[in-house]
C-alpha cells in the first residue's frame, strides 16, 4: 500500500500545512473532551483562514476557487482530524475479505444502545468502495471518523478518495474539495435500532436547515451598502448535499456498525502493529530502546513521515474463490448474514454479539441448500 493510498488521517496530515498546529490547539483548548469547545472551533477556523489566504497568494488568479465553500468544509475536517490526533491516533483497518462479508450482513436492526466502542474517538478504514460515491464527485467512501459524546451522540464523518490515487500537491486542498459526509446519531434512546436513529437524524438536520433558510436574508449590509448575501444559496446547497449523500451514508453506516459489532465480538481477531513498509531502522530503534523517551522520539519520527500503528482486523479471513473442475473461477454470491444478541452464562444472565455470517453459494446453486466458503472463527 502506497503512502498516498493510506488512511485519511495520514493523507490529511501530509497535505495540510496547519494539521499539527490545529492538533495542538485542540489539545490545549478542548483537552480530553470529545465535543469541541467554541473557542477551539474559533481558533482552528482562524488558523485555517490565515493559512488559506497565505497559500492563496502563491496561486495564479485563474487557479483560485470561485468561492470559499472548500474553506468552510475544511474546518469540519480539521476538527475531526485534530480530535482524532489528540486521542491516541487509533486506526482500525478492515481487510477486503471481511469488508466484503460486512456488505452482505444486515445491521439495520442493531440497537443503538448495544454498540460498544473501543475508544471515544477513532478511525475505521474499509478501503475505497466503488459503489459508494459521494455526489458524483469521483470520490468514494473509504472510511470514517467515529467519535462518541457520552449520553448524547455518535458523530460519524465519512471520508473519501478517488479510486485511482495520485501524489498530493501543495495546493490540492485549496483548489479541490475533500469530499466528506457528516451526520451525528443520537444515543438518547438506546432501544432504537440504528436505521431508525439515522432516519430521524437526517430528517431533523434537513428540517433545521429549512427553518434557517426561511429566515435567511437575501442581502446584507457592508459599509453602509446592501449587497447580495450568499447565505440562502449556501443553505440550499447544504440541504442538497445532505439529501443526495444520505443513501451513500446509509450503506456506509452498515459497514461501520458491522465493524463495531465485530470489534466487540472478536477481539482476538485484531492485530496491533506497524504497517509492513514502515522503515526498519526506526522500528529497530523502538524495539531496542531502553528508555521511554527514545521510544517516543522514534515514534514521533515515524508519525512525521506518515506512519501510524494500525489495528488490523480480520486476520482469520482469507479470500475464497470458487473454481470448477478445470480450475476456472465460478461466479458466486453471498446469502446475507446478521448479528444475534445471544445469552450465555449462568441462568443466561449475560449477552454477547454473535455473527451469523453470510454464506457464499454458487450462482448455479442459488436456490439449493448447498453452502460453500463459510468461514468459522475458533
Amino acid at each position: 500500500m502506497k503512502l498516498t493510498e493510506r488512511y485519511h488521517p495520514e493523507r490529511y496530515r501530509m497535505s495540510r500545512p496547519f494539521a499539527r498546529q490545529a492538533t495542538t490547539l485542540y489539545q490545549s483548548l478542548t483537552g480530553t473532551a470529545t465535543l469541541s469547545s467554541y473557542e477551539t472551533l474559533k481558533q482552528i477556523a482562524t488558523l485555517i483562514g490565515k493559512t488559506y489566504n497565505s497559500e492563496l497568494s502563491h496561486l495564479e488568479f485563474s487557479e483560485r476557487p470561485n468561492n470559499t465553500k472548500n474553506l468552510a468544509n475544511e474546518q469540519s475536517l480539521a476538527i475531526h482530524y485534530s480530535s482524532w490526533a489528540s486521542h491516541g491516533r487509533q486506526i482500525f483497518h478492515f481487510n477486503e475479505e471481511i469488508t466484503e462479508q460486512f456488505r452482505f450482513t444486515d445491521a439495520d436492526e442493531i440497537k443503538i444502545g448495544s454498540l460498544k466502542f473501543p475508544y471515544n474517538i477513532f478511525y475505521m478504514s474499509f478501503g475505497p468502495q466503488p459503489d459508494l460515491e459521494l455526489d458524483n464527485s469521483g470520490c468514494f467512501v473509504d472510511g470514517a471518523y467515529v467519535s462518541v459524546i457520552p449520553d448524547f451522540a455518535i458523530q460519524v464523518l465519512l471520508t473519501t478518495r478517488p479510486l485511482e490515487s495520485k501524489i498530493p500537491q501543495r495546493f490540492d486542498w485549496i483548489k479541490s474539495s475533500d469530499k466528506y459526509y457528516y451526520l451525528p446519531l443520537s444515543i438518547k434512546e438506546p432501544a432504537a435500532d440504528i436505521i431508525t436513529v439515522a432516519e430521524k437524524a437526517i430528517s431533523d438536520d434537513i428540517q433545521e436547515r429549512e427553518s434557517k433558510l426561511k429566515t435567511a436574508k437575501p442581502t446584507m449590509e457592508v459599509g453602509g451598502m446592501e449587497i447580495p448575501s450568499r447565505r440562502p444559496q449556501s443553505i440550499k446547497e447544504e440541504i442538497h448535499d445532505l439529501s443526495a449523500g444520505y443513501p451513500t451514508f446509509k450503506n456506509a453506516l452498515s459497514l461501520i456498525i458491522n465493524g463495531l459489532c465485530y470489534l466487540s465480538a472478536y477481539p482476538d481477531d485484531i492485530e496491533h502493529r506497524w504497517p509492513s513498509d514502515t522503515p526498519k531502522p526506526l522500528l529497530e530503534k523502538i524495539e531496542k530502546a531502553e528508555k521511554l523517551k527514545d521510544v517516543q522520539k522514534a515514534t514521533s519520527q515515524l508519525t512525521s513521515i506518515g506512519f501510524t500503528k494500525i489495528y488490523y482486523c480480520g486476520k482469520a479471513f482469507q479470500h475464497h474463490n470458487l473454481t470448477d473442475s478445470e480450475g476456472r473461477e465460478v461466479r458466486a454470491h453471498w446469502r446475507c448474514g446478521h448479528w444475534r444478541n445471544q445469552t450465555y452464562g449462568p441462568q443466561s444472565a449475560n449477552r454477547k454479539m454473535i455473527w451469523i455470517m453470510p454464506v457464499m453459494v454458487r450462482k448455479d446453486k442459488a436456490h439449493s441448500n448447498v453452502e460453500m466458503g463459510h468461514v468459522y472463527l475458533v
